[in-house]
């Protein structure tokens, strides 16, 4: 199995396609198997890097002293295992909060960087998102429910997605409860808002609209962020990968083929510039796009 150790840890990794790199980080808790859509769809075009976080999957376990400092460490050991001296970096949710460490810890590494539904800090801006992020984290004790519990309650979570249920439910049998709960104490002092304005890296910001929450923190991460932009799947949920995954999809393409663009100085032609082209533009029109508003962010 592709198992290395790297960084003091072991960690799990696959590899797909050829062609330039990109390397997705999946949220808490689930393995690298998140994003097996995104190897279907990327894959024919670039080559896609998965790997399983600390904690997850295969890879090696937390600690109570594990930092997210860490986690950016474990995947620049991967990228040099690889020999791989940059890639697009993107991650969903607690995957973002790892992508935006490693973009500031390893900026010649991160030749752009992709935030789905994430946030840089948890210190709540107003009472609504404190109740918000409260339940939130009293909600964290479900991952030490048994499997046969867990997987009810998640999936009822999502049932307005059939799509994600189908995916998420071969996850949930991977999830090591106590690592998850490790992984929740790390990021309860995550706090990288500060310092997003050192990333020079193009950006590209997407959230689902279902989650008031998860706009207003991704409002602040992109406004953060020089020159980053945000987009807003409609009726999608974290993860917007899985819960509104042709958008998804349409959204990272095009961003992709933006960044050949900017290298080349001309559109590229490969077969996810000609299937974006075929597509078109009103295959989108469901997607709203926004520049989040500085005045509308407040201080945290």
């Amino acid at each position: 199995m592709p198992v290395q150790q790297l960084n003091g840890t072991r960690i799990y990794y696959e590899v797909y396609g050829h062609g330039d790199p990109i390397i997705f980080i999946p949220g808490i808790a689930v393995s690298h198997g998140m994003w097996a859509p995104q190897v279907e769809t990327f894959s024919r075009t670039n080559r896609v890097i998965l790997y399983d976080v600390r904690g997850t999957g295969r890879s090696g376990p937390m600690t109570w002293t594990t930092r997210l400092t860490d986690h950016a460490r474990d995947l620049a050991a991967l990228l040099r295992f690889l020999q791989i001296e940059g890639a697009v970096v993107c991650g969903v949710s607690f995957g973002g909060v790892i992508a935006q460490r490693f973009a500031l810890d390893y900026p010649h590494r991160c030749r752009a960087l992709v935030l789905v539904d994430t946030f840089s800090e948890l210190d709540p801006a107003d009472s609504e998102e404190a109740a918000l992020i409260r339940m939130t984290w009293l909600a964290s004790p479900l991952f030490l429910l048994p499997k046969s519990w867990l997987t009810p309650i998640i999936l009822n979570m999502y049932s307005r997605w059939p799509f994600a249920q189908r995916h998420l439910r071969s996850e949930i049998p991977k999830i090591r409860g106590l690592d998850a709960m490790k992984t929740r104490w790390m990021i309860r002092g995550v706090n990288l808002t500060g310092e997003l304005s050192r990333i020079q890296s193009p950006c590209l910001g997407i959230v689902g609209g279902e989650s008031t929450l998860a706009i207003r923190l991704m409002q602040r991460v992109v406004d953060a962020i020089p020159g980053a932009s945000l987009e807003q799947v409609p009726h999608a949920f974290d993860p917007t990968s899985l819960t509104g995954r042709e958008d998804f999809d349409r959204l990272l393409g095009r961003f992709l083929q933006s960044l050949g663009a900017t290298e080349q100085g001309e559109e590229t032609s490969g077969p996810l510039s000609q299937a974006m082209k075929q597509a078109g533009r009103a295959s989108i029109s469901n997607v709203i796009r926004f520049r989040p508003r500085r005045e509308a962010i407040g201080k945290s």
